[in-house]
């Protein structure tokens, strides 16, 4: 699901960053900056954008006596932003490109999803098809001829969702589990090119 949501957080920059450069710049960078760094959080899910800047607070000056510390020299900015995110959820129908094709399912990409997997026992009446020559990829069909291989696009349904944070919040990610089984209008759509929606 797509939302637009607040969010406050200290933005931490180093003090020489700021020598004869415009601080309200460099804060908004080091922003974009740790958003890329961390992709996603478990309560908004996946960071898309910036959609606008409400507030950057007054600096808490981090320095300690001691010159030796990593921490000295480390600026300190409260910032409040509204966000665009996307965070998958148990229901939602999404659609994505095959990227991986494996005897027992697919890997689909789904915008800033990457792992999204399709097992073959939530295929109903698809089959896995050998690769019969070193051009021909393997695949999924479906007795109407209707195909599943990378390249395709995919509509499917999530059917259960994890978040995985990784040490120091850098590049946190979603992984789900996809099904047909249940619903109509779900199955390829394409065979050319993704129709995913421009995040």
């Amino acid at each position: 699901m797509f939302s637009e949501v607040e969010i406050s957080r200290d933005v931490a920059i180093c003090a020489d960053h700021l020598n004869g450069q415009s601080p309200h710049q460099q804060i908004l960078y080091k922003l974009l900056q740790d958003l890329i760094h961390e992709k996603a959080c478990r309560e908004h899910g996946f960071y898309l954008g910036i959609t606008s800047l409400k507030s950057i607070g007054d600096k808490k000056n981090n320095n300690i006596d001691n010159e030796d510390n990593h921490q000295a020299g480390i600026l300190t900015f409260p910032v409040s932003f509204t966000c665009r995110t996307f965070l998958p959820a148990r229901g939602d129908v999404l659609q994505g490109i095959v990227k991986q094709v494996l005897w027992n399912g697919v890997f689909i990409r789904s915008g800033p999803l990457r792992y999204a997997y399709l097992s073959l026992l939530k295929m109903p009446d698809y089959h896995y098809v050998h690769s019969q020559s070193e051009n021909e990829k393997p695949y999924f069909q479906k007795d109407d001829r209707s195909k599943i291989a990378v390249g395709v696009v995919v509509r499917f349904v999530v059917l259960a969702v994890r978040f995985k944070e990784r040490p120091h919040k850098r590049r946190n990610d979603y992984y789900v589990l996809a099904t047909l089984e249940g619903y109509r209008k779900v199955g390829p759509i394409s065979l050319t090119g993704s129709d995913e929606p421009y995040m």
